[in-house]
């Protein structure tokens, strides 16, 4: 059976030029002009911010994350090697696909499955329901599985156990984190199935490699970007592996952010590219991305080739540096504001506050995105390789798009950036709470803080709004305006 997909949606999120997750074929026309929105939503967190400060009054214990807990038992035993081994099976048949099925995207399993029902998917699954990556992790099983083996034939294990370089600590994951964003957002083939088996491949190879060389353990807690990835998401999800490892918890969301733990130097960072790169990749949807391209290509033509790589990366790069720096800025005038500590180290203490904000700007860009596209696995389920094949009966499945209107998606999009920068307010006044111990010195601390999720807020709505909402005669007029000008600079 033929069938035409080219609207796929690994495309969608990967080739920037061709269409973004949030764009649409309508627009919703607004029933007030945009700035009110973005003012309303911005006020919003601010007030939440004078809401929790005069709420907050007593002293947050170490512990307090755990005191509205309540245990929902354990996972059963029979369903963990099942999960594990369905899980490795995806893996392979996602190299296999890439690297002999049909190399055309919409016809293999492997770019949609990557993209949209992984990444996407899983990421908010992580984040609204709960995390069970370390469950299902397909490298941690593979590894798992040749430790137990070497186990059985009388040696220690196959980890060699060498100390991880203390000096290093995030670093790693954090740089994986911006070429996972890089490849998802700039790399052009990103979505052609031979190079996402090569990916795929790689990573295999490397994360083996650094399980073996460092423990399994060192090595997922220092530089397994996913395993990083969807655990800093998973604190915020209601339902929460317990304390001792045995059993799962229900909590109020977003109180895992709460919990004291290990906090490495660069988990700012860390987060912070969890902002920057699905900010990124929504700000080449929009219309000043357009005019920023067109004037640097008249004035600096080196830095633009036929795909954009150079600037996309830059402009990547750029993003991440600009938000840790506005972060990093905020925390030390804190530090004066409240004579604590170091800005590195409250940096450091309220980097977890930043995970809401992604979540919610990662449901506002891809919300509509993968309920529309993630159909698509129905029928390559059937015909993984686009051979032709019906395994499932599924093959003839009809995916009718469009079903998620832009009136929908934008009022979940601002809905999803308010919640998240509140919750973000919320979670970084109880850590300054917990931590400087005096109210007062809590809510100076925030101040700065707040400010920056403020402009945060009307950024994130500028941008998400740009390609899905019909603007009012005076901001087309604007845009026109700024494009022709633009365009007489490339002439």
């Amino acid at each position: 059976m033929s069938r035409f997909r080219c609207g796929l949606a690994a495309a969608g999120a990967l080739l920037p030029a061709v269409c973004h997750g949030h764009g649409f074929g309508e627009r919703y026309d607004l029933p007030a002009p945009l700035p009110y929105f973005v003012a309303g939503a911005a006020l919003a967190v601010a007030l939440s911010f004078v809401a929790v400060a005069w709420a907050s009054r007593g002293h947050v214990s170490a512990d307090a994350a755990r005191r509205y807990e309540s245990g929902l038992g354990t996972v059963p035993a029979w369903l963990t090697r099942p999960l594990q081994a369905l899980s490795v099976a995806l893996l392979l048949l996602v190299i296999v696909a890439g690297a002999v099925g049909n190399p055309f995207p919409g016809e293999n399993f492997a770019p949609t499955w990557v993209w949209v029902v992984w990444w996407v998917g899983f990421s908010l699954f992580a984040a609204c329901i709960g995390n069970p990556w370390p469950t299902i992790d397909p490298w941690r099983a593979l590894f798992d599985a040749a430790d137990a083996l070497a186990r059985r034939l009388g040696r220690p294990g196959v980890s060699l156990h060498r100390t991880y370089p203390r000096a290093l600590g995030l670093w790693p994951a954090v740089f994986l984190l911006l070429l996972v964003g890089w490849i998802e957002v700039v790399f052009p083939d990103a979505s052609i199935p031979a190079r996402i088996a090569g990916l795929a491949g790689a990573w295999t190879l490397v994360t083996l490699a650094g399980m073996v060389w460092f423990g399994r353990d060192a090595w997922q807690r220092n530089a397994d970007v996913f395993a990083i990835y969807f655990g800093l998401l998973g604190k915020f999800a209601p339902i929460a592996a317990a304390a001792d490892g045995c059993g799962l918890v229900l909590r109020p969301p977003a109180t895992g952010l709460l919990a004291r733990s290990p906090l490495p130097p660069a988990l700012a960072a860390f987060t912070i590219a969890m902002l920057a790169t699905v900010l990124f990749d929504g700000l080449l949807g929009t219309e000043a991305w357009r005019i920023f391209d067109l004037w640097i290509s008249a004035r600096l033509p080196r830095l633009i080739d036929n795909d954009d790589i150079v600037l996309g990366t830059l402009g990547l790069l750029s993003t991440w540096a600009l938000l840790l720096a506005a972060y990093l800025l905020a925390c030390f005038v804190a530090t004066r504001l409240v004579r604590a500590a170091s800005a590195a180290d409250l940096a450091r203490r309220l980097a977890p506050s930043l995970v809401p904000i992604a979540i919610g700007y990662h449901v506002a860009h891809n919300f509509s995105y993968f309920l529309e596209q993630s159909r698509w696995v129905i029928p390559l389920a059937s015909d993984p390789l686009g051979r032709g094949w019906n395994l499932f009966g599924t093959a003839d499945y009809q995916v009718v798009l469009g079903f998620v209107g832009a009136r929908v998606s934008w009022y979940v999009a601002i809905s999803a950036i308010v919640v998240g920068h509140v919750l973000s307010v919320w979670i970084a006044h109880r850590i300054a709470l917990r931590d400087l111990a005096d109210r007062r010195r809590a809510v100076l601390a925030g101040v700065p803080l707040t400010v920056l999720m403020v402009g945060y807020t009307a950024l994130s709505l500028s941008i998400i709004a740009d390609p899905l909402v019909e603007f009012r005669a005076a901001d087309a007029a604007l845009s026109r305006t700024l494009l022709v000008r633009a365009d007489c600079l490339v002439r």
